[in-house]
C-alpha cells in the first residue's frame, strides 16, 4: 500500500495541531516524536526512490612526456651510458 506524501503531510499537520491543543508536555512530546517519526519515513521513501548513478569516467590516452628521439652521438662520448667518459 502507498501512502502519498500528500496523506503524510496532512497527517503530519493533524499531529501538529493536537501538539498545539493538548495540555501537558508529555502529550506535546508524545506528538513531536510522532511528527519526527513520519519526517523519517518520508526522508527514507524519497531517498530510496533517487537512482544512484555511476560516475562515468573518461580515459583518455596518455601522451608521452618525450619524444622518441634517437640519442646523440657524439664524438668524444666512450660509450651510451651517462657514465661512460
Amino acid at each position: 500500500m502507498d501512502i502519498s506524501s500528500r496523506q503524510m503531510l496532512d497527517k503530519i499537520e493533524e499531529l501538529v495541531l493536537k501538539a498545539k491543543q493538548a495540555n501537558s508536555e508529555d502529550k506535546v512530546q508524545g506528538y513531536v516524536i510522532a511528527i519526527k517519526s513520519l519526517c523519517e519515513v518520508m526522508v527514507d521513501e524519497k531517498a530510496a526512490n533517487i537512482s544512484i548513478q555511476k560516475p562515468i569516467t573518461l580515459t583518455q590516452p596518455v601522451m608521452s612526456a618525450t619524444p622518441n628521439v634517437e640519442p646523440v652521438k657524439m664524438d668524444e662520448a666512450n660509450g651510451e651510458s651517462l657514465f661512460d667518459f
